[in-house]
């Protein structure tokens, strides 16, 4: 080796090793700004050991309670640290974000950490109060400029990643969303808030998604202990722990078993009733409804494989129909699966789930209802793999006359690979109505609240467009009789204030009117999402029949963790006497 290459050489060690030993604080390591000072450098840093996990734990620099003191360390195995650890740590700082999640916030950790045990059972840094008595969550969800200093005053994310991997405790709390079988739970600090509503729900607002809602998960580790599921309105004892992000949310992992308190429970009930003179006309999202146990030999996934009689699910939705919904004459269905359910087979037809529910709801003391079914075919529109799901109806022919001849689906390129709408005609006291049954194409997949792109990008947005403007000029075509006698209903999969909304209700030749505008804001809700509520079932009328019509909205299922279905029913009355020869 040369003397100049040896230099070199040399040199580039001495580098090496000045950027290995580089000694750093946890603040330091984070910085200002969402990267890390130090990202892809190896350095030494200290803290005590917050949380420990399967395959990592949390350290926090306890002299800085309020600076960026948190830190994820990640060891792919379960660690060999016990909380209360004082350790020091040599490891690469990576930002990462999870894979085929590009729209989630990058994360800064440290991964492939040498450890050191310096010391045990030490006090461990006090939690962060967050709520009236400490921090505020800003009602402002991000920040104009991610590239920038965060601003915690000023917008929820950067207010979350200033406390990353920091023990925070929540004080006087709600649950806003029910615990799921994730053993997730939403909360919302505090008695009062700007959207809050009678049961305890927050309601999006059009440019406001709540972003103070908090989301708490039970400590995998002491999963067992979790008492019971949180419904809407419920609290839980104390909430302290670490704020973790993952999954497009940021989250405090409870460092304690969650003991619940429960709150006050409101028996629901309908307070519309069809009689001589008013016709009930409903829309219901069922949720994957089938009659059978699925063999799983022939399902995609295990997890397809439901039992809807066995686990009372069948007979709660038919209770709801007969008893909470007052037994509407007309009851427009969404997610109705073919008889076999899941199973991947050639059989279509739901006749089978539609008997089944129908004699469920004989047996909740409700009417014998017959149905229309209109087949799609196989695997061509959407929803669970083998159950073509689609939408449906139930009718009283005791109360109701169904013209056979005119039920149709409506086709398209809008409704590809999605539920066709169902088309029926009905009279009542001779009176005619046309019913369009629709569940418009889904947001999964849509870019998370908490998420890099902002707004965040909602999946399938521009064919939800495409099938209102479809429905448009489907009825459109319709004679102007029964576009005077039209109702829209369905699970239309976006808010009221949303733009397949409002295509829907600002066409002159089609006008349509929105009778969930009516219900104050707070109350406008059937279906909770991350905590959030929101109406994305919807029962349009003509505005002929605006004068005569009423609605409800019946919050069976979305403020429970144990659910017959995702949605709640939409109940309307329509004031329809006989007409006079």
């Amino acid at each position: 080796m040369t003397r100049r290459k040896l230099i070199l050489f040399c040199a580039s060690l001495l580098c090496w090793i000045s950027a290995a030993a580089e000694i750093r604080t946890i603040p330091e390591i984070h910085g200002s700004g969402n990267a890390p000072l130090v990202e892809n450098r190896e350095v030494t840093t200290e803290g005590v050991v917050t949380l420990v996990l399967a395959n990592g734990f949390w350290v926090q620099a306890p002299a800085h309670a309020d600076a960026r003191a948190g830190l994820p360390v990640f060891t792919e195995s379960v660690p060999t640290v016990a909380r209360g650890d004082r350790v020091r740590l040599r490891g690469r700082v990576q930002q990462q974000r999870a894979d085929n999640r590009p729209a989630d916030l990058a994360v800064t950790l440290m991964i492939e950490p040498e450890i050191e045990i310096i010391a045990s059972n030490q006090a461990l840094p006090e939690p962060v109060r967050i709520g009236p008595g400490g921090l505020q969550v800003p009602a402002r969800l991000a920040p104009d400029d991610f590239d920038g200093p965060l601003r915690p005053d000023h917008n929820a994310i950067d207010f979350w990643t200033r406390l990353l991997g920091m023990r925070v405790e929540l004080e006087i709390h709600r649950v806003v969303g029910p615990t799921s079988r994730f053993l997730d739970t939403w909360v919302l600090i505090g008695d009062t808030h700007r959207n809050l509503g009678r049961h305890g729900t927050v309601a999006v607002q059009p440019e406001d998604f709540n972003p103070e809602r908090i989301l708490v998960q039970a400590n995998p580790l002491l999963v067992p202990t979790f008492p019971e599921p949180a419904r809407v309105g419920d609290r839980f004892e104390r909430v302290a722990g670490i704020v973790d992000y993952s999954f497009g949310n940021f989250r405090i992992l409870a460092e304690h078993a969650l003991r619940l308190v429960p709150g006050e429970r409101e028996h629901v009930e309908g307070r519309l009733r069809g009689d001589a003179d008013h016709l009930l006309v409903s829309s219901y999202n069922v949720e994957n409804l089938n009659p059978v146990v699925e063999n799983i030999s022939r399902v995609r996934s295990p997890r397809d494989v439901d039992d809807a009689i066995g686990s009372g699910r069948m007979a709660e939705l038919a209770r709801h129909i007969a008893t909470v919904m007052n037994a509407p004459d007309i009851i427009a269905l969404q997610e109705i699966q073919d008889g076999d359910g899941a199973e991947d087979s050639d059989l279509v037809s739901a006749e089978r789930t539609l008997a089944a529910l129908s004699e469920a709801i004989v047996e909740a003391g409700g009417p014998t209802y017959a149905w229309i079914d209109a087949p799609p075919e196989r695997g061509a529109d959407g929803g669970q793999p083998g159950g073509n799901i689609r939408n449906a109806y139930l009718y009283n022919p005791e109360r109701v006359e169904h013209l056979a001849d005119r039920t149709r689906r409506i086709e398209g390129r809008a409704f590809s690979d999605s539920r066709k709408p169902v088309v029926a005609e009905f009279r009542f006291n001779g009176q005619p109505l046309v019913l369009i049954n629709n569940h418009f194409a889904a947001k999964s997949g849509s870019d998370p609240l908490f998420g890099q792109r902002q707004p965040p990008h909602e999946r399938r947005a521009s064919q939800r467009i495409a099938q209102a403007e479809a429905l448009l000029r489907f009825a459109a075509g319709l004679d102007p009789t029964r576009r005077e006698r039209l109702i829209v209903l369905g699970d239309f999969n976006d808010h009221w204030f949303s733009e397949p909304m409002n295509i829907l209700t600002s066409d002159e030749t089609v006008p349509l009117h929105n009778p969930v505008t009516e219900l104050p804001p707070q109350e406008r809700f059937t279906y909770i999402f991350q905590g959030n509520a929101q109406a994305i079932d919807h029962i349009l009328i003509s505005r002929a029949l605006r004068p005569v019509t009423e609605l409800e909205i019946l919050p069976v299922n979305s403020l429970n963790p144990r659910q017959a279905a995702d949605h709640d029913p939409l109940v309307a009355r329509l004031h329809l006497p006989p007409r006079d020869p």
